[in-house]
């Protein structure tokens, strides 16, 4: 039986009258394309008012429970018995940390936070939050004023030439790693180095694409072990390889923009990883820079400057591709919100973003010294690689393999990182026994006190 309650502090009398009536339709107690009282019929029989009554049969007749029949009144639409799962699927639990929390963490991946320029960026987000741009759509590509700065800063600092119409800013590297991948017909195979930042890969092997690993040497991908024939496009980091840290010279980056254009179809995506630090000579120039015939695909990422929150990366297609992009990705939108986009034109542009490199190059590379000092005061930890970047691979000589290192610090209150999760396949019996230190985040003394750790927890 219909009833109303006049309990002004519950829901409002029409809201529980239809709930009431859309109970019944649902249940079959009013049955399909049987009629409903007239308005003012029902209005009496509950001692409500009409407006009560006109509130409760609109609502069922926009969600489509009731139909209205001109100069005849309400009637109940058919409506299936919804069928309800025997069990409910089980919901899928959070997966746990990697590594439960340590006093001292060298994780690879973590920045400085109190260097961060809070209060420029609080600036410059509300002189953007007021910017009347905010309010319009920002083209596929990313905003033209974005890309004409970070187009600039890549002349100076890299010597990347190019245009802001070559340019796609992406929400990260792996949001443009994914639209390259279904950019590229998938006959074409990927070629990677071994070990490698294995969310590249990943990414094109689920997206159809043969995977090629090639195990690097010191100088980088051998050209050599490279495909002879077929599609092809190449996946290097060849100012920083990650997470060896070694840096291709010129010799190297030379055979392979020889091998790139030897055949047609054949490109190679530079991420430029780590480029900004480097702590000793001059960085060499990008491979892009020596690229003469448009077979570089050059990308590059905010995240590891600013902070891993500031989702903004960046991708340089040659002319052919871009060509390709702008077929199939016209009609889509940036994924990169334009407050955030507006913000980081303002601090390239206002010269904010060079002078933070600047500092935090000297920040990390005294970081990086006291690690390196530490490290090196034991005989049996040996850094290798290049001297840039916010992370060391380390060769600990003491017998242990990956794991057991990984477990001991653990044990003794020090996170450390494996290597083996960056090769695909087995694990090559010559990277037995490194392990991956992190320092972004750490303060000299948590640094020189890791290491202590470290030795004790080690036997060293």
């Amino acid at each position: 039986m219909l009833t109303v309650s006049g309990d002004r502090a519950g829901s409002p009398m029409y809201m529980q009258l239809y709930a009431q009536l859309k109970e019944e339709i649902l249940s079959h107690q009013r049955p399909p394309r049987s009629k409903l009282p007239s308005r003012r019929t029902l209005a009496a029989q509950l001692g409500v008012s009409l407006s009560t009554v006109n509130g409760a049969y609109e609502q069922l007749l926009a969600e489509g429970y009731i139909a209205a029949r001109p100069r005849s009144g309400y009637y109940v639409c058919a409506i299936d018995t919804l069928q309800v799962a025997e069990k409910p699927p089980a919901l899928c639990p959070e997966p746990e940390p990697e590594q439960k929390p340590c006093a001292i963490d060298f994780h690879p991946g973590r920045i400085d936070e109190e260097k961060f320029p809070f209060s420029v960026w609080q600036r410059l987000v509300r002189a953007a939050a007021s910017d009347p741009m905010l309010l319009r759509r920002t083209p596929p590509q990313g905003d033209y004023g974005l890309r004409q700065a970070v187009a600039d800063y890549l002349f100076s600092a890299r010597g990347v030439r190019c245009a802001p119409e070559q340019m796609v800013i992406g929400a990260g590297a792996d949001a443009l790693l994914g639209m390259l991948s279904y950019l590229l017909d998938n006959d074409y195979a990927l070629g990677v180095e071994n070990p490698v930042y294995n969310k590249a890969y990943r990414l094109f092997a689920r997206t159809g694409h043969p995977v090629v690993p090639v195990q690097t040497d010191k100088s980088g991908i051998p050209v050599e072990q490279l495909p002879p024939a077929g599609k092809i496009v190449l996946y290097t980091t060849p100012s920083h390889q990650y997470p060896l840290g070694y840096r291709m010279p010129m010799s190297r980056r030379v055979e392979l923009l020889n091998w790139s254009c030897a055949a047609r179809d054949r490109y190679i995506i530079e991420d430029d990883y780590d480029s900004e630090f480097r702590y000793s000579g001059k960085p060499l120039p990008s491979l892009q820079s020596a690229d003469k015939n448009g077979r570089v695909i050059y990308m590059g990422t905010f995240s590891r400057v600013l902070a891993p929150s500031v989702r903004i990366a960046y991708m340089v297609l040659p002319q052919p591709l871009l060509e390709r992009y702008r077929r199939t990705y016209d009609c889509f939108s940036t994924g990169v919100s334009t407050l955030e986009q507006l913000t980081l034109r303002s601090f390239l542009q206002q010269g904010f973003f060079t002078r933070h490199v600047n500092r935090m190059r000297v920040v990390y590379g005294q970081k990086h010294k006291t690690l390196t000092e530490a490290l090196s005061a034991c005989g049996q930890l040996t850094p290798i690689g290049e001297p840039a970047g916010t992370q060391v691979t380390v060769r600990v000589r003491n017998g242990m393999d990956e794991a057991e290192l990984v477990r001991r610090a653990a044990e003794a209150g020090v996170a450390v990182y494996p290597i083996s999760p960056y090769f695909i396949g087995p694990m090559d019996g010559r990277f037995r026994g490194k392990i991956l230190l992190g320092f972004g985040a750490l303060s000299d003394g948590q640094i020189t006190r890791g290491v202590g750790l470290l030795r004790q927890a080690w036997g060293l």
